[in-house]
């Protein structure tokens, strides 16, 4: 290199004749010619590979989304004619006239070409508002309950705690129902039963009565009208050792249901409680049909200052992520003497923007149907306690199926989204379903509330700090432990199922799991008293576009061939295919269009006509919800809200006006306290504490 810049700079005339300047090989260069001069031992080496291909810069593409793939020559890195990433011009498709499908079912699909409209290859099997029902399965439960605490002769749990994550998993239109919570049921008294649990009556008061050879056989003694003589009923499980058990439930949780009116975010079912294989339900589970008068009383308000729709709970986010608390406990609020010692089985949440009780069941709900007998044991029944705790994540989204030429199914399903925990003040790659659980082994709560509605004791055991603080002593881990799925199966990974005519199809590989069984998990779940914890791949779920939350890949496909169902990201569908599922949407299915939700019927009226709302303020108000419909209410006394009718209908007339007035000084105390101070009053609250829940309460729409 010295040699050739000397050269150079001794270029000229001179330069070009034979009697040039000698150059010296060691001398050194000028000042000048220094600058230039790069020493042996640091010369660069080329800039790449010589062949290597690498994504360019450059975009291309018909939508100018992909990158020109560059290759490396003589060291330099070199656009190619090759386009990386880039979509495919979506073609101009309609739906077509005639018939498709190996069944003539599907419509064909048309691409227009110029002005000319073709047909393609391509089937649409899925007809408007029709679609496929596809199963979504996550989760795990985490809590194994322990029933056995209770003292002789009661059994069961005297009642349950937790924390339900509320978030809007569908992110488009939910077209199928779909929810995550629990399903509680009564336990039998330790003791047993001495009658049947159900009214024998029910085997023959039928559409069709019963013929006179079956009511002289089988179902002997069931028709009976003296309770004695029906003893002798030993149709179905009244002749078995368990005597039908106690019936009923209370379900509620999370999720979306076609038979309320309809939402794209999630609601809160609270609570759905039933009654005698669900001949009747709570005022907040099935709003597609009337309910009687007679059947009121399976939710009763508590709560002044939240109105509580027939239509669930809302919550007042746009794009909604909390944790609500949700405590479902024998409680002493519905006592109607001081000699009543019935289960009122109540619901206390515990959100952002309200804390306390806000429904519960009362015993005539539980007896109405039951109580055949002197003995009959209906889940009012302070010896049946909570002897059954279901928590799961179930149901379907909705998938538009178009048939390619080879006859592969490829469906889009509904947008999905998980939301990603802050732990320490970090987003983390897990999503928690479920956490803080707590049992109930004792009759806490009515020690915890009676100083309250009695208006006994002195004034800090009468407040809801009193009731907090004794929840959080007597709320236990669940006895039987937290648990981990289990890692020898597909237990609590996020996996789409479906039946077709060759049976069961699943789709794996969403990039939802769990994590591996080992101590630090089991030390994890632990600490939370008890959780159902996802893992999220951020490589496989799209975790980029939405902060704190990763959504999932909506296209599936099913092979022609019968190899393994797919599940393919949207840049690997074809155009055509993707233009073509694109020709049907997802809509409200329009299953209930609120015409059980308006002014009461005529078989309901008489529950909200008498005694009617309070006196000193009847009129109708109006509020908008979240989700754009319109809400009516009228205020009423406690004690004359419909929900109470029946349950004062059913008692002694001499009886009536004072358990009214018991009721309502107590209830009129509760809301005192409830009232009192400038901080929200907490009920109860996280066991691992608040601080160390995965994420902030929810807000719900009051």
């Amino acid at each position: 290199e010295v040699i050739e810049e000397t050269e150079a700079v001794g270029s000229g005339d001179a330069a070009d004749t034979a009697e040039g300047p000698e150059v010296n090989d060691t001398q050194p260069p000028s000042e000048s010619e220094s600058d230039s001069v790069m020493p042996e031992d640091d010369v660069q080496a080329p800039a790449c590979d010589e062949g290597t291909l690498k994504e360019g810069v450059t975009p291309c593409g018909p939508q100018g989304d992909g990158l020109l793939e560059q290759l490396c020559s003589n060291g330099v890195w070199v656009d190619t004619e090759s386009c990386l990433g880039a979509t495919e011009a979506s073609p101009t498709l309609r739906l077509g006239e005639g018939s498709c499908g190996p069944e003539g079912e599907g419509t064909p699909v048309e691409v227009q070409e110029g002005e000319t409209w073709l047909p393609t290859a391509i089937c649409m099997m899925s007809a408007d508002r029709s679609y496929d029902q596809i199963n979504l399965f996550a989760g795990y439960f985490s809590s194994e309950w322990d029933y056995s605490q209770a003292a002789f002769p009661a059994k069961g749990m005297y009642g349950w705690s937790y924390y339900l994550r509320a978030f809007d998993l569908i992110r488009d239109t939910p077209v199928h129902e779909l929810g995550w919570g629990q399903w509680s049921k009564p336990s039998m008294p330790a003791d047993g039963l001495e009658v049947c649990g159900i009214h024998p009556h029910g085997f023959v008061c039928d559409e069709e009565a019963p013929s006179a050879e079956a009511m002289a056989g089988e179902l002997k003694g069931c028709g009976d009208t003296e309770y004695e003589n029906l003893e002798a009923c030993a149709f179905w499980c009244c002749g078995e050792e368990d005597k039908c058990a106690v019936r009923g439930s209370i379900e509620g949780g999370m999720g979306y249901w076609m038979y309320t009116l309809e939402t794209p975010q999630v609601k809160w079912m609270l609570p759905g409680a039933t009654n005698a294989n669900y001949e009747i339900f709570g005022g907040t589970f099935l709003n597609d049909r009337q309910q009687p008068c007679v059947t009121l009383g399976g939710a009763v308000r508590i709560a002044n200052n939240f109105v509580i729709p027939n239509d669930f709970v809302s919550f007042e986010d746009d794009n909604v992520n909390g944790f609500l608390g949700y405590m479902l406990t024998r409680t002493p609020i519905g006592k109607r003497a001081d000699t009543d010692d019935a289960n009122y089985w109540t619901i206390i949440i515990d959100a952002e923007n309200f804390a306390g009780p806000v429904m519960y069941m009362s015993s005539w709900f539980w007896d109405s149907r039951i109580n055949w007998h002197p003995k009959s044991v209906s889940w009012s029944d302070p010896r049946a306690l909570i002897g059954y705790v279901a928590e799961g994540f179930e149901g379907r989204i909705g998938g538009i199926q178009v048939l390619d030429a080879e006859g592969n199914a490829w469906r889009r399903t509904n947008r999905w989204a998980l939301p990603k925990d802050v732990i320490d003040g970090q987003t983390s790659e897990t999503s928690t379903l479920f956490t803080g659980h707590a049992q109930y082994n004792t009759d806490w709560a009515a020690e915890a509330m009676e100083p309250m509605l009695s208006g006994t004791g002195d004034a800090a055991s009468q407040s809801p700090q009193a009731i907090r603080d004794k929840a959080l002593s007597q709320g236990l881990a669940p006895g039987g432990g937290c648990r981990l799925p289990n890692s020898d199966t597909d237990e609590g990974q996020l996996r789409l199922q479906m039946e077709d005519d060759n049976g069961e199809v699943i789709w794996k590989g969403f990039g939802v799991g769990v994590a591996d069984e080992g101590p630090e998990a089991q030390h994890a779940t632990d600490q939370a008293q008890c959780h159902t914890q996802l893992t999220l791949d951020p490589d496989t779920l799209d975790c980029a576009s939405t902060e704190g939350w990763c959504e999932g890949h909506r296209y599936i496909k099913l092979n022609a061939d019968g190899s393994t169902p797919t599940v393919v990201s949207e840049a690997d569908v074809p155009a055509d295919i993707k233009a073509a599922l694109e020709l049907r949407e997802f809509k409200e299915t329009r299953k209930n269009n609120g015409e059980f939700l308006g002014p009461p019927a005529e078989s309901e009226a008489p529950c909200f006509d008498m005694p009617g709302p309070a006196p000193a303020d009847p009129r109708l108000y109006c509020t908008r919800t979240k989700s754009g419909n319109w809400l009516g209410f009228r205020w009423y006394r406690f004690v004359d809200q419909p929900e109470l009718n029946q349950v004062f209908a059913s008692l002694p007339e001499d009886e009536k006006e004072a358990a009214k007035c018991y009721m309502q000084a107590r209830i009129e105390r509760l809301h005192a306290a409830q009232q009192a101070g400038d901080e929200l009053p907490r009920w109860f609250d996280a066991p691992q504490g608040a601080d160390a829940l995965p994420g902030a309460k929810v807000a719900i729409d009051t």
